[in-house]
């Protein structure tokens, strides 16, 4: 059975060198508290197809990036719906582990004066340790480079040499639109609810 997994394990991550992805996520800000904000954990079964595989690595990646952003920006009572774009430059496979490298785009929006008010939000390459185990993918490790003059030395010390001459911004010049049509969305979908969190 192991076998098999890694052998749709494999073929699956380096289709997502190919393609970057996008997710939203919606919760309570309640659930903030029990999220961590240092480094993830997050945990998403792992379905028996390299299809399913490229799937449940976007969502593990896409689980990360939200709680790990999560605690680094404004959250109060008003606080209902947070969500991520994300490009994949580069993932490099190794046994049951994968490092991910991708530029990742956070925001997180509250409903007032009946709009989706951004209140907070960065983008940032980062590197994201996920591995698999028993048939479920976690991202152990979120690496961020370092602010300020030592940017690109830290960045330089983490990141292959090719997805450098690559680059490390966002090819998508419309990523923050798309965000921002998803907290439109969602908030017009809850109606006259729009002042709670979702669930």
């Amino acid at each position: 059975m192991k076998t098999k997994v890694l052998m749709c394990l494999i073929p699956g991550m380096l289709c997502i060198l190919i393609m970057g992805g996008c997710t939203m996520y919606q919760s309570e800000t309640d659930q903030s508290d029990s999220m961590v904000s240092s480094m993830a954990s997050t945990q998403t079964s792992l379905p028996n197809s390299s299809e399913s595989v490229d799937v449940a690595l976007e969502q593990a990646v896409s689980d990360a990036i939200l709680s790990h952003n999560r605690g680094s920006f404004r959250g109060d009572d008003k606080q209902m719906f947070v969500t991520e774009y994300h490009e994949i430059l580069k993932t490099v496979v190794q046994e049951n582990a994968a490092e991910v490298y991708l530029v990742a785009l956070y925001a997180q929006y509250q409903f007032e004066e009946g709009e989706a008010k951004l209140t907070g939000s960065g983008s940032n390459p980062c590197v994201i340790t996920i591995v698999s185990a028993d048939g479920v993918y976690s991202a152990t490790d979120y690496w961020e480079p370092e602010d300020g003059e030592n940017y690109e030395n830290s960045l330089r010390s983490r990141f292959p040499e090719d997805v450098l001459e690559s680059g490390t911004e966002l090819s998508e010049p419309n990523a923050m639109e798309i965000c921002n049509q998803r907290a439109m969305d969602y908030f017009e979908g809850q109606g006259a609810d729009s002042s709670k969190p979702s669930a």
